[in-house]
């Protein structure tokens, strides 16, 4: 009775473990602040965005990254357009503010036969100047 209770409890730890790793966008593309940046800057500072790539997984020779951004109040529109190639392993992109708001940004990212896949949000925040 133990053995078969402690299988299925690793049994359930596996297949959690498994559904969180291949959730689409978990690792494919992730979206932060270049390192040691704060996502809370004053109006007019310039941002410096890292998407970082996991692209081990695929064969496929070029990608397309289609960077969305949501201004305070508004819809998804596209912001940038990146492409990348097989064996990258971060793109980046930078953006200056000059009204104060959190502005949201996600990452598609996609290639013939793969994909797409979606990162999380990332917000930057842009406040007013004193």
């Amino acid at each position: 009775m133990k053995k078969s209770f402690l299988s299925i409890a690793i049994a359930a730890v596996l297949a959690f473990t498994l559904t969180a790793c291949s959730t689409p966008g978990a690792k494919q593309i992730v979206l932060n602040t270049a390192s040691g940046e704060n996502p809370a800057l004053v109006v007019g500072q310039r941002a410096n965005i890292v998407g970082d790539l996991d692209l081990s997984d695929t064969d496929v020779k070029e990608f397309t990254i289609l960077v969305e951004e949501k201004a305070p109040g508004g819809d998804w529109t596209e912001f940038r357009n990146i492409k990348a190639r097989q064996g990258s392993t971060s793109v980046g992109f930078a953006l200056i503010k000059n009204e104060p708001g959190d502005y949201k940004y996600r990452a598609t990212l996609s290639g013939e036969g793969y994909g797409p896949f979606v990162s999380a949000e990332l917000t930057i925040t842009y406040k007013a100047k004193n």
